[in-house]
């Protein structure tokens, strides 16, 4: 997929179905009080429903690494000309992390519905 500019953009998802911003991400979080505390409940052994699976990571076109042990998910916003931001889980940690992580790397995608 070509990446585009555009927040909220369809991309790859479903019509009806984007890919999630900041903003949408920031929504999700809220409902668990904050990203301090959303990894539990957004785990595969979690609550919410999400159900998030520590599936690993490719970072910069090498090896994937971390399966079992953290995942991490797209967001739609951009974060300068080459990243985009993302957020990680572990099963070690309760919160949701922040990254700006460059585009190249293969993380997991969630679509939203609009």
């Amino acid at each position: 997929m070509q990446y585009d500019e555009t927040l909220s953009t369809q991309g790859f998802c479903p019509p009806g179905w984007h890919v999630p911003t900041e903003a949408d991400w920031n929504t999700l979080f809220a409902t668990y009080i904050s990203n301090a505390f959303a990894a539990l409940p957004l785990l595969s052994s979690g609550y919410s429903g999400f159900n998030a699976t520590l599936s690993g990571a490719r970072h910069m076109n090498t090896t994937w690494a971390w399966s079992g042990f953290a995942t991490f998910f797209w967001s739609s916003t951009t974060h300068g000309s080459t990243k985009a931001w993302s957020h990680g889980m572990n099963d070690v940690d309760p919160s949701v992390s922040l990254y700006p992580a460059f585009r190249s790397n293969a993380f997991s995608v969630r679509c939203i519905r609009d």
